[in-house]
């Protein structure tokens, strides 16, 4: 699951709850909520070793311009 997606799901359990402790009234605003909880969600993922999809992306294409790289020098040194 994304990160993005991992956090929509969160914030989604979480609205739930406060929905159950509040009255039709004083309903919060979940964008405030959302927002302040994103920076402790995202550190939270990264120190359970998950990255975004773009630092994966970012990674990948630099073990593939490696591996490139590899490949060159062993053909050269044969």
């Amino acid at each position: 699951m994304a990160n993005k997606d991992t956090f929509e799901a969160f914030i989604s359990i979480v609205q739930d709850k406060i929905m159950d402790f509040t009255d039709g009234s004083s309903k919060p605003n979940f964008e405030v909520i959302k927002d302040e909880v994103r920076e402790k969600f995202d550190e939270l993922i990264r120190s359970q070793g998950y990255v975004s999809k773009e630092e994966f992306e970012a990674l990948e294409a630099i073990a593939k311009r490696l591996e490139s790289r590899l490949d060159e020098l062993e053909a050269k040194t044969k």
